[in-house]
């Protein structure tokens, strides 16, 4: 097999010409063997890190005590690793001793799974201890030796292992199935931040509902926060890949589950601010829109983008069908276009004004008054002009005299 990881030869052969040995190792010779996008090239060596530093230009200590040294080439950033072999976790995430070794072997003896127990050497050679080529080809997620040892080392393998087969339309070994279910409490034992990213990831995937089918049948979902009494009957109906987003996805999956309360699940998973945020709105949208016709008032408030998102998740819901979601675009387009402003910047008249006019001080009515006028002008009842407003402001103040 030609070697075909052009970008990082000269990487290689610096390390190989110094005598070192090295390797391409992991995800990236298991997306070449899948013809998958290859994203990040790590490489693994017998140079140790001080080698490896005074062999680049340019380099960043980014694990060395774990023997990982970040090399800049090309305008990509490479890691390369040094041989090594990890002695019992006692955090349940990482090794409490790590070795140098020599031997590429020895290193890949300490990886999660077979088809990440991969190697390639200068001449586009295979190594393959585990038979992660034969994973490959029957679609199988299995772990490198004992399943119950791999997990009880790092239980995040749990989440890794389906967000593989998430990603990967893979399946689970029957081994590894009885090891997740037999160990998913540990998992309790993992940051919620380690566990969201991998979450996060596997409602990404192509296959995001067989593994969330594997997540209820081994029992690891109901260890998940506020997850205890999920169902699984609503959720592996979804539609994930309609979707586009993360904030799409999490509302589509929260919806299924009955989930109501959003910042209560965020806050428990840590979220960041913006999936928050997003999430939230879009389950608001999905209360007050129901997979109705949008309409100027229903878009203006809403906004185009997210108008199409929340019709994307009533399509992976079932709420409507999937292929009216150009249509609706359409539609979502040419109102949007129509309407005659885009936000209450585009008002031509401001609260300065309105203050003025009324001969008040700022309070709730003011916000009252430019929320209505938003309202009126959308549905082109009220031109967009200072003295047509004037005229409808005089109007409304006198209607609402009682409480104004």
């Amino acid at each position: 097999m030609r070697f075909p990881f052009k970008q990082a030869e000269r990487l290689l052969d610096q390390l190989i010409n110094h005598g070192f040995g090295a390797y391409i190792v992991g995800g990236a010779v298991r997306d070449y063997l899948l013809g998958r996008p290859i994203h990040d090239i790590d490489i693994a060596t017998s140079a140790r890190p001080a080698d490896v530093v005074s062999l680049f230009k340019r380099t960043i200590p980014v694990g060395i005590d774990h023997g990982t040294v970040a090399v800049l080439s090309g305008g990509k950033t490479y890691e390369i690793t040094t041989f090594r072999s990890e002695a019992a976790y006692e955090d349940y995430r990482h090794p409490s001793q790590v070795a140098f070794v020599s031997s590429v072997d020895q290193d890949l003896m300490r990886r999660d799974f077979t088809i990440n127990a991969l190697a390639m050497d200068r001449t586009g050679k295979i190594i393959d201890l585990f038979n992660g080529q034969r994973d490959l080809r029957m679609k199988r997620i299995r772990t490198v030796g004992c399943a119950e040892e791999r997990i009880s080392e790092d239980p995040l393998r749990i989440m890794r292992g389906m967000r593989f087969a998430s990603e990967l339309e893979f399946t689970l070994g029957s081994s590894e199935r009885h090891a997740f279910r037999k160990q998913a409490a540990l998992l309790k034992n993992i940051s919620i931040e380690r566990v969201n990213q991998e979450m996060t990831r596997l409602l990404a995937g192509k296959a995001a509902t067989q593994a969330l089918r594997l997540l209820f049948e081994t029992q690891c979902i109901h260890v998940l926060p506020l997850l205890e009494q999920a169902d699984a009957k609503e959720v592996l109906d979804v539609h994930f890949t309609v979707l586009r987003s993360d904030a799409e996805r999490w509302t589509a999956f929260l919806s299924a589950l009955g989930i109501k309360d959003s910042y209560a699940f965020a806050k428990a998973w840590k979220w960041s601010n913006r999936l928050r945020q997003q999430t939230a709105h879009l389950l608001d949208l999905l209360k007050l829109h129901k997979a109705q016709a949008w309409t100027r008032e229903t878009i203006y408030s809403a906004g185009p983008d997210n108008a199409n998102a929340a019709d994307r998740v009533c399509a992976a819901l079932g709420m409507i069908s999937q292929s009216s979601l150009a249509d609706r675009e359409c539609d979502v387009r040419r109102i949007w276009e129509a309407c005659p402003i885009h936000s209450r910047a585009e008002l031509a008249a401001t609260g300065n004004e309105f203050k003025q006019w009324a001969n008040k001080r700022p309070g709730p009515w003011l916000a009252q008054v430019i929320s209505e006028l938003e309202r009126e002008v959308v549905n082109e009842r009220v031109k967009n002009e200072t003295e047509e407003i004037r005229l409808w402001f005089k109007e409304w103040s006198t209607q609402q005299k009682e409480q104004f």
